[in-house]
């Protein structure tokens, strides 16, 4: 197995990492969320637990996350002593340039999740256990580190059981993973995906995905949240790869499939409203239009592009980038910050309509109030609902 220092040499990114090599002429910095969960907050005794609350006018009370780079608001980054996400140019530890979708999706509902590795500590607005790197099941990267999607949940559920407590059943759970079960493929790092002799198992991801929402359910959930897959073929990191075909069809069926147990758990669940947010749509939609966003260039790392002309730049506190004595491009015009994650721009249109997906089911969910809400475009076309009549 990798050994740590020596994947510490390696430029992590989201779902995905290389080896920086002399072969290519571009800067990685590829980052990999390495997910990881330990002590809840949340807990309330069964007998308190308001199991059949009324959906329709619920005011979530609490927000729990469990995923990847993606949703990272600085775990993985206090995890490995900065050493992840090895970017000079991240914000703050998140992969990105600036907070992230969840971040701003957790502001318009009035909450403050704590990213839990950062502190030790949960907020009572919820917490963050979401971490680059984390597969969908158990298996992970290293021994013990980081811990698969399946270990984060048992964490969380393990204390509930041990007090016979259930989960808040108003607060909002979201699972986005999926990614890094295909990127960390052999067949992908290698750049030799074109060759189907083995592909990734997409029922395997998406049995792990269903399973979570479950388990999340029998101890109290009820609200969820659940992003699938943009697609990862449009990302600069296939174009470098030479992988868009396979990672554009790769996408397409874990997608279709994870809409499909979506709308099953909906029929089996009583009492669920499990949201799917169809972010390939409003990703393809911003390559499509990038106009409509002010969004210059769909195709490159904005990163990657200012590190290959001011190798020491680096993100101040503000925002803005230091060491650097030429102009550099600016990150609100690129939609990728690095090879695979996006740009704050992605990341606010995403939150956006993750809120309008939310007020759709949940009438109090209060107003979105970004100007990169997409004009003229519902929600009905972004979130894909499969809900049980009420």
């Amino acid at each position: 197995m990798t050994s740590l220092k020596n994947f510490a040499n390696m430029q992590i990114f989201g779902s995905y990492y290389i080896e920086r090599g002399a072969k290519m002429n571009h800067v990685f910095s590829i980052s990999i969320a390495l997910s990881t969960s330990a002590l809840t907050m949340g807990i309330f005794p069964v007998s308190a637990a308001n199991l059949n609350s009324d959906d329709s006018s619920l005011d979530f009370s609490q927000i729990f996350i469990f995923g990847d780079s993606l949703s990272d608001t600085g775990n993985a980054f206090s995890q490995t002593g900065g050493a992840f996400p090895g970017n000079s140019l991240s914000f703050e530890g998140r992969f990105s340039n600036r907070p992230i979708w969840i971040e701003s999706l957790a502001s318009s509902l009035n909450l403050n999740p704590t990213a839990f590795f950062t502190n030790f500590s949960v907020s009572p607005d919820g917490a963050n256990y979401a971490t680059g790197g984390s597969l969908s099941g158990d298996q992970n990267i290293f021994d013990d580190f980081p811990l698969g999607l399946q270990q984060q949940l048992e964490s969380f559920i393990s204390p509930l059981l041990a007090t016979d407590s259930s989960a808040n059943s108003e607060a909002l759970y979201t699972i986005w993973t999926g990614a890094n079960d295909y990127l960390l493929d052999p067949l992908f790092t290698l750049g030799l995906a074109s060759q189907p002799d083995a592909p990734p198992n997409i029922d395997t991801t998406i049995n792990n995905i269903s399973n979570a929402i479950a388990s999340l359910y029998n101890i109290g959930a009820r609200n969820f949240l659940i992003p699938n897959l943009p697609s990862l073929g449009l990302s600069p990191l296939a174009t470098l790869t030479n992988t868009s075909n396979i990672l554009n069809e790769l996408t397409d069926e874990h997608n279709q499939k994870l809409e499909d147990a979506i709308a099953q758990l909906n029929q089996s669940l009583v009492g669920a409203n499990i949201i799917l947010l169809d972010v390939n749509s409003i990703v393809d939609e911003i390559i499509e239009n990038p106009s409509q966003f002010n969004v210059t260039n769909t195709t490159d790392s904005w990163s990657n592009t200012v590190l290959a002309v001011c190798p020491d730049a680096f993100l101040a506190a503000d925002g803005s980038v230091e060491s650097c004595d030429i102009d550099v491009p600016d990150p609100d015009e690129y939609l990728f910050w690095d090879i695979i994650h996006p740009t704050e721009i992605g990341h606010q249109v995403v939150a956006d309509e993750a809120l309008s997906a939310l007020k759709s089911e949940f009438k109090t969910v209060p107003e979105p109030t970004s100007a990169l809400s997409f004009v003229g475009i519902g929600a009905s076309l972004f979130a894909m609902s499969a809900f049980k009549q009420k």
